[in-house]
This record gives C-alpha cells, structure tokens and sequence, in this order.
C-alpha cells in the first residue's frame, strides 16, 4: 500500500503525503506515523503512566539534509491496562517543506524509556504543482481545508488508511488547485479485482487557488480488503490512493472468505457461514455483531478474545513449521490456539527414520490427555482417534461456557 513501516520492537505504520506549499517552488510534506501503546514503555508519574518518544525525520538529496525535524512527545494514560492497548492509538503528524525534486525520506522512532527504536527509509518524488491540479487523497479522522497556502491544513491523520470492517465511516481530504469553478470531480473505491464497491461526485464551488474538501465513504459498501480511491475527470483518473478494509489490526485480509477461514477454530461453523451467507449490504453489520457477541469487554475497541486468538495463531505458525503447511493448520497447531500451552508435554522421538515419534500433552485443567503419533515417518504429528475424540468435546463444552 506504499506505507511507511517498522515491525521492530517498537514499530510504527506511517504515510507520507504531498500538498501545496506556500509559494510556486515550494510544497508540503506531511509525514503521519501511528503507533500501539505496547510498543512504548510506560513509567507510573503520580495517578498515571507516562511514555515518551523521540521522532526525527531527515529529508535528503544526495548526500545534503534539506530538511530536519526532531520532536519529543509524551503520552498519558490513566490505567495500566491502557498501556497495553495493541491498537494504533498513538498518532504523530509533521509537515516540512521542501522545493520539486527526488530525494530519500527517513524516519526514526525511538523509546525515550528503553532502547527500543523504529526506524525506515524511503524514496519519494516531490512533484512540480500542475497548473491545474488535485492533492492525492489523504486518509482523516478529522480535517479543517485552509482558506490559503499560506498555512496547512488543520488535520489529524488516519496513518495506516485503514478501517474497521462495517463500522466507521473512513474520510480522505482532498485539495483542489487552480480548477475552474463547476468542475465536477467523480469518486470511486475500487476493488481488488477493479470492481466499483462506490460512485460519488463533487462540483468545485469557487475559483480560489486552493479549494479543500472532505470525502466520506460509508461501510455498508464496502467489504473487507484493499480498495484504491480514485478521483477523475471526465474519465482521466487525476489522483488514485490506497486504503484497506480490515477485520483487526493484527491481520489484514483481502476478503470476507479469508476471514471466516482464519477464525475457523474460533467460533462454531454455523456462526461462521451466517456471516458469508448474509447480503453484501448487510455483511457489514453482521461483522459487528459477530464481534459485538464474541468481544468479553465492549467497552475496549478491542476484542480481547479474537486478539488472544490471533496471538496463538501467530505463535502456532513460528512453533509448527516442520510439516510443510502453516504451523496454524496442524493438528499441534489446532490443539494449541483452543487450550493453549499444555500443563506438560512430553515426546518420544521414535525410531531412527522417525517412525513411531509420539508427542503427549497433557492439560490438567481440562483433565484431558492427548497423544499425537507420527506412523509414518514423515514428521507429520496426528491426533490418535480417541484422542481426537476427548479434544473434541473438550473445545465444544468449552464453547457451551
């Protein structure tokens, strides 16, 4: 999607945007990060916690710096179980300003608490500003269009140009340069496959040097995965940008179906079907129910549950990686994001070709014992049928709680 990002200890996700500058030779560079609570390192300050980080961001051409930002910033939160929020809930924003050209853009995040640090570098074209010209459109939570150049636009940023499945209304600001008033501008979010999921329009209403706008697209459109939002006149696309429908921030999808196969060991098969089987219309809302209904703390915009599912997911796939599937469709790996880590495991590991390896875990909460043999040799660890059988009813009486 053309995102800035880091999946280090820290890690961020980030954009980089170009608009208008104050003067002809000039434009502006807005670089927007987004980053979880989890990553940072909280320390109690009173009644509260406190983190700070450090952001600098070098824009350069050659081996010459042309622009320079470095900013330190705090984040409070009242309880401890906010700093362990894992969704974006930090947003930082900073425009520069620098002349048309190409040059390399860096950013570094670093933990002023820890030695954790993020960091990326990018190439990126500053353009010339067209006579005649549209802004690409830049995912917002909120936007003020400015009435000049001579100052930015009052914005705060959507980082990740994402959106939660069914539920939010995602908004992109745009900017209009030198068009003639009653030039109409049409919009469309267009799919994967180059399907159009949504049409709408919009007529400039003056001859100002620079006209701002906000576009709004409603969910119920819109399904899971990654759409490019494009504005065209008279049938030239002018300015296409990127921007995802997702289901959680811990996994992206590009359709409903990967979804429901994914959470296939998460809820009952029937639960599952309903949210495929529904319209497209109503899919939206369904998820949310769906989500309403498995989430053990509604009052998060987290869903406790389906984040602790995906953490066994992610865990099962690193763990069971020797049967030549992902570790996530192994029978370990079935049992493991059901019951989670075993009281005790034990293993045998058969004879010299491998034939014969036997792997027990037992669960003393469960009172249940299981036995995974390999019979043929191949590395390939199945559940004993009787075994299977007790993990069975195990997982469904677990379901019935």
């Amino acid at each position: 999607m053309g995102l800035l990002a880091d999946n280090g200890p820290l890690g961020f996700i980030g954009t980089a945007r170009i608009l208008a500058g104050p003067t002809p030779d000039s434009l502006l560079v807005l670089v927007a990060l987004s980053m979880r609570n989890r990553g940072l390192t909280f320390r109690r300050d009173a009644e509260q916690f406190l983190a700070e980080y450090r952001v600098e961001i070098t824009l350069r051409t050659g081996n010459a710096q042309v622009g320079v930002a470095q900013r330190d910033e705090r984040v409070r939160v009242a309880s401890f179980r906010e700093t362990q929020r894992t969704d974006e809930a930090i947003i930082f924003q900073h425009f520069l300003t620098a002349a048309p050209g190409d040059y390399a853009l860096a950013v570094m995040v670093r933990d002023r608490n820890s030695a954790n640090t993020g960091r990326v570098e990018v190439p990126i074209i500053i353009p010339t500003l067209q006579r005649s010209a549209v802004s690409l459109p830049i995912a917002v939570y909120q936007a003020t269009p400015r009435p000049t150049l001579a100052q930015p636009p009052a914005l705060v940023t959507n980082p990740r140009s994402s959106v939660a499945f069914g539920s939010d209304t995602i908004r992109f600001y745009v900017e209009a340069y030198g068009l003639a008033p009653g030039v109409v501008l049409s919009l469309a979010a267009v799919d994967g496959a180059d399907r159009t999921a949504w049409t709408d329009s919009v007529q400039l209403d003056s001859a100002s040097v620079v006209q701002g706008f906000v576009v709004e697209l409603p969910p119920a459109q819109l399904s899971i995965g990654r759409y490019d939002l494009r504005l065209s006149q008279r049938g030239t696309v002018m300015a296409s940008t990127p921007f995802l429908v997702a289901f959680s921030d811990q996994y992206a999808a590009a359709k409903l179906e990967d979804i429901v196969s994914l959470l296939r060991y998460f809820a009952p098969p029937d639960t599952l079907r309903a949210l495929l089987n529904a319209p497209p219309a109503e899919r939206g809302a369904a998820w949310q129910r769906f989500w309403r209904n498995t989430d053990p703390n509604p009052a998060t915009p987290e869903n406790d549950a389906i984040d602790e599912y995906l953490r066994r997911v992610q865990i099962a796939n690193e763990r069971f990686r020797d049967e030549g599937v992902p570790g996530w469709l192994t029978e370990r790996g079935e049992v493991y994001i059901n019951l989670g880590e075993p009281t005790e495991a034990r293993e045998n590991r058969g004879d010299a070709t491998g034939r014969g390896r036997t792997l027990m875990w037992s669960y003393l909460d469960y009172r249940l014992t299981l036995l995974f043999l390999d019979d043929t040799g191949f590395g390939r660890l199945r559940l004993e049928p009787r075994s299977r059988s007790e993990f069975l009813r195990t997982v469904n009486r677990l379901r019935d709680r």
